[in-house]
């Protein structure tokens, strides 16, 4: 299996800064596999608007909090990988998918902190 494209998954592709990476590999030339964790809606509007740049993309739903759904996340990227591109890997990685605590540091929840944690420190240490 060869695809001559780039391949870049860029996790929280569907809003916000994930949404513009996307988007700006896709102008450069990339194909994308974006994730989202609530909103299918918008990551499928960011697929549309990158196959209108003339790049293959695809949307995987993810939650990086939750780290035991990881090896079923990596089969559904070999799967993608193989029936969308045609391939057995993707070239680059873009860890954005982030949260925030929206209450101040004092404020802030043991379960928001944990939460935080899992996303921005467990999951891509996973």
């Amino acid at each position: 299996m060869t695809n001559s494209s780039k391949i870049a998954l860029v996790t929280g592709g569907s809003r916000g800064l994930g949404k513009n990476m996307a988007l700006k590999l896709a102008e450069r030339g990339s194909d994308v596999i974006i994730t989202y964790h609530s909103r299918k809606d918008e990551a499928q509007n960011v697929v549309a608007e990158i196959e209108k740049l003339g790049r293959k993309a695809f949307a995987l739903p993810l939650d990086v909090a939750d780290s035991n759904s990881f090896q079923n996340f990596a089969d559904k990227i070999k799967e993608t990988l193989q029936n969308h591109f045609q391939t057995d890997k993707f070239d680059f990685l873009v860890n954005n998918a982030g949260v925030g605590a929206h209450a101040s540091f004092g404020e802030t929840t043991e379960e928001q902190f944990d939460y935080m944690v899992n996303v921005h420190l467990k999951a891509p240490f996973s």
